[in-house]
This record gives C-alpha cells, structure tokens and sequence, in this order.
C-alpha cells in the first residue's frame, strides 16, 4: 500500500476491525451504485473517501434545481448536467486514487445482468417500484448481495438482502408479485437528513460485507426521523422453499427470525421457516 494511502485512509486502518488487511480488500472490491438521488449521491461518496477500489455509478436523470436540497455531490453549477458524468467527475476529485465509471443510460435486464456479473455488491439507491423489482431479480440470479434503501417524508427503510445464502428471501417475498404504484418525493416530501441517514447506513453495510464481518445477513430496518428511532423489523437467517409449502412455527433451535412491528399486517411480509406439503 502506497504511503499516501497510508494516510488517506489512516483513521478507519486505526480500527482493528479494518486494519492494514481489511483496507486492502476494500481497495481490491468492486461496488455498483445504482440510482443517484438524495440515497445514491451519499452512498457514492462515502464509498469514494473510504477507498472502494472500483465503482459504478448510474442514472440517466439530469440535476433539476429540486434536488439540490438532499443530493450533496451537486451544486448550482452542475443544473442540467447529466448525474451519472457530474458524479463521476466530482468522486474523482475526492479520491483520484480508485476508478470511477459512469452509465448514463437506462438499463434493461440484459444490461443490468452483464453490469453486476463483476461487482461484489449491488446497492439500490433508485426510487420506483419497477426498477427495485428489476435489480432484486438481477441480483438473485446472480447470487449477488442486495444493499437497498428508500427514504420518503420522516421515514426511511434499509433492506440488506443476501443472495449468496440459499437463505434469503427477495424482494418480492416482502412485497409480493405485483408492481406497486410509486410515493414520489415531489407529492408527498423528504427531509433530506433522512436520505443522509439512509444513504449512510448503506454505504455502512456495504462496507461491512466487503469485508465480510459476521452478521451480515439479510434483513429490514426503519428509521424514524421525527423520533429519531432505529429499529429491525425483520430478520432472515431462514429458508425459503420454491415447492408447495405450509406455515410451520419456528422451533427454538432457530436463530431470530424476525419481529413485526405492531402495526404489520402484510401477510407477504410473514416468511416464517416453510415445509413441503407431502
């Protein structure tokens, strides 16, 4: 490792969780960041000052005047850039020393499946429905670990999906088959320290799988900005099974499967470990 690196980096190699050895996997990984809004522009950056050795950004949005407020990689100057380009240039600038590669296209599934084939993990940072559903699907082919954030109003949610655990469930086990119709941040607002919190939060787990610290599996969190709550609404160290199956009650050798919140009632969001029906 380069001395500039050295320093660079000196405050998260002082961690004995990271150390000389850790900071060197980080340097050797590859990460793809998809969507760069208010979550996407924060992930991109920590992941740019800590060092990631590769990363792909992508969005095919121009910088309108109404992002300004949450997305922190662009100012005044930058309105009617393209974000993928005015990202790339600006996490050059912060760390000259890791490649940055920018997409500035929409990307289908076959684009999307050749994007993630190299990557050691996918974050989702995008804000619809269709194109979350669309990278899940990506992702589990490919068995490829799932970082997911949204944000709208006070709330935000983080959904960490393990694809390389025959374990994990998708996206789809939590919200169904069907598309649901989008909450856009234009209709109903955004706080943007709560994209801050979201964005940082999953740059913090994508850091966590590249060096692959225990206990990183899959899971949900909701975080609460008017009351400053943080709390784990699901947990994933279960089986899902594509065969017929019937609810069965969890056994006490089981880790912890999860624990709804009070007012859950999706029956989508109960995965409870399955058994084939004889």
């Amino acid at each position: 490792m380069k001395d500039e690196d050295l320093l660079r980096y000196s405050r998260q190699i002082a961690l004995p969780e990271i150390d000389i050895s850790g900071q060197s996997k980080i340097s050797q990984s590859k990460v793809i960041v998809i969507g760069l809004g208010g979550l996407g522009t924060v992930v991109a950056s920590y992941l740019c000052r800590m060092g990631i050795g590769e990363i792909t950004v992508c969005d095919y949005d121009k910088i309108d005047i109404s992002n300004l407020h949450r997305q922190i990689l662009y100012n005044s100057n930058d309105l009617g850039s393209q974000k993928a380009k005015k990202t790339q240039d600006n996490l050059n600038l912060i760390n000259p020393g890791i490649i940055i590669k920018a997409i500035e296209k929409p990307l289908c599934k076959p684009s999307l499946d050749k994007l993630v084939t190299n990557q050691d993990v996918v974050v989702d940072a995008t804000d619809n429905f269709k194109s979350r559903y669309l990278i899940n699907e990506v992702c589990w082919k490919n068995k490829k670990t799932l970082v997911s954030g949204s944000a709208i109003g006070w709330k935000g949610q983080l959904l960490v999906l393990d694809f390389n655990k025959n374990s994990s469930p998708c996206y789809e086990c939590l919200y169904g088959h069907e598309i649901k119709e989008d909450d856009s941040c234009s209709e109903l607002g955004i706080i943007p320290p709560v994209a801050g919190v979201v964005g940082s939060l999953q740059a913090l787990e994508t850091i966590k799988l590249v060096l692959e610290e225990e206990g990183s599996f899959s899971y949900l969190t909701e975080f609460n900005g008017l009351t400053n709550d943080i709390r784990r609404i699901l947990e994933y160290p279960i089986m899902m099974t594509p065969a017929p199956y019937k609810r069965v009650v969890p056994n006490n050798n089981l880790p912890l499967i999860f624990k709804l919140p009070d007012d859950a009632n999706n029956e989508a969001l109960i995965k409870a470990p399955m058994e084939e029906i004889d």
